[in-house]
């Protein structure tokens, strides 16, 4: 009996020590597991890293300039200071600036320019400057201009652009003069229609925006006299004493070669986007076989040269939708005149002008290649239309 019980305990040892070998070998594989698990995700972690400075060693490349042989669009991109404005606000600053993004594109507007001018003739006597004692006349010229052109545009790179404008021009042109009759003053109208002066400009890019420079274009314009002259064009006699001899036909073109060159620049200050330019032009000399009202005055004729400026900013409401605010004033020199005769010429008195407007625009991007620009502006000198309305359509390739 002693001895069977000492072989119980003796098995019942055995069995405990197995139990705990087994849960031993239990512990030791759960921490191999754990641990290759471990090493697992170390080595993901590696590779994670490896790549994430993979990614930031290209981007960091992609931002620094670029060389002469990358891609237009690359190269305007990694100058471009951010936020790239909207694309209705660029083009908006189509009317005052140049974007090269585009390879070619159609721009066809049609606008409409209003005149009224009213000239009073006193003939009396002024007394104490207050009371006039005499008959004062009233001579008045009202003038509706309508304007359609077709300009088109050509990218040759990131630097140089190209550009044709075609306009054709209808006027319609009121006089009205009150005489010794008050009660039947003089009234004539004529309209005549006809091609204006075509011109054709290149612009080269300066500079490129960056957060401390603007964008700064330079432009090259020339003028054709494709349009009819307003020289040697005979008046009409008119039956009405009332009213003065009218021009026969109206004038759609300077008849003169023309020479223009600014500069417009852009900044970006977000939200808004802020443009200036300044331009002159000079015309060339050219010999008429009449520079008078059809009489047969030959002579030369040079027109006063010019010299303007704008001011605006526009800003994007949205994607699609922008505006743009816009000052432009404009002085131009007394035009010149000489006859083949030799008998007066010189300068022509009250031939120079001053024209400054206001103006506001509103751009809506259609599509990716569709806009809708209307603009409005309104006169603040006498030599400027009393107003201006229109709406273009600019479509990109």
């Amino acid at each position: 009996m002693k001895i069977t019980t000492i072989a119980v305990a003796a098995i019942g040892c055995v069995a405990s020590a197995a139990m705990a070998q087994d849960a031993s070998s239990t512990v030791n594989s759960e921490e191999a597991l754990l641990q290759q698990q471990l090493d697992n995700l170390r080595q993901h972690l590696i590779q994670q890293n490896q790549l994430l400075h993979h990614l930031q060693n290209q981007l960091s490349g992609r931002q620094q300039p670029a060389s002469g042989g990358q891609m237009a669009e690359g190269r305007a991109s990694a100058e471009r200071k951010e936020p790239a404005p909207a694309r209705s606000t660029e083009d908006l600053l189509l009317e005052q600036h140049n974007v090269f993004d585009r390879k070619f594109s159609l721009d066809f507007g049609v606008s409409y320019a209003y005149y009224d001018r009213k000239q009073l003739l006193l003939q009396g006597l002024v007394v104490y400057d207050a009371i006039f004692l005499g008959r004062i006349e009233t001579d008045r010229i009202r003038s509706h201009q309508w304007t359609a052109d077709l300009t088109a545009r050509y990218t040759i790179n990131d630097r140089w652009q190209a550009e044709l404008k075609i306009p054709y021009l209808y006027r319609y042109m009121d006089f009205t003069a009150n005489g010794d009759d008050e009660n039947d003053p003089g009234q004539a109208n004529i309209n005549d229609s006809g091609l204006g002066d075509i011109s054709a400009a290149v612009y080269y890019r300066l500079l490129t925006e960056t957060a401390d420079r603007p964008d700064l274009v330079w432009n090259f314009r020339v003028t054709a006299p494709t349009g009819r002259d307003p020289f040697g064009i005979p008046n009409t006699p008119n039956a009405n004493t009332n009213l003065e001899d009218v021009p026969s036909k109206l004038a759609t073109g300077t008849g003169l070669w023309g020479l223009s060159t600014g500069l417009s620049a852009v900044k970006t200050v977000d939200p808004a986007i802020i443009f200036a330019n300044v331009d002159y032009t000079h015309y060339l000399k050219r010999h008429f076989d009449d520079i008078s009202a059809g009489s047969g005055q030959a002579g030369e004729v040079q027109l006063g040269d010019s010299f303007g400026y704008g001011l605006g900013m526009a800003f994007a409401l949205s994607e699609p939708l922008s505006l743009s605010l816009s000052f432009n004033q404009s002085f131009s020199r007394e035009a010149e005149q000489s006859f083949d005769s030799g008998i007066g010429g010189g300068k022509v008195t009250g031939s120079d002008g001053n024209t400054a407007t206001m103006g506001m625009g509103v751009t809506w991007a259609i599509d990716d290649k569709l806009s809708m620009v209307v603009n409005w502006a309104a006169g603040l000198t006498q030599d400027a239309p009393d107003y201006v309305v229109g709406v273009r359509f600019p479509y990109r390739f």
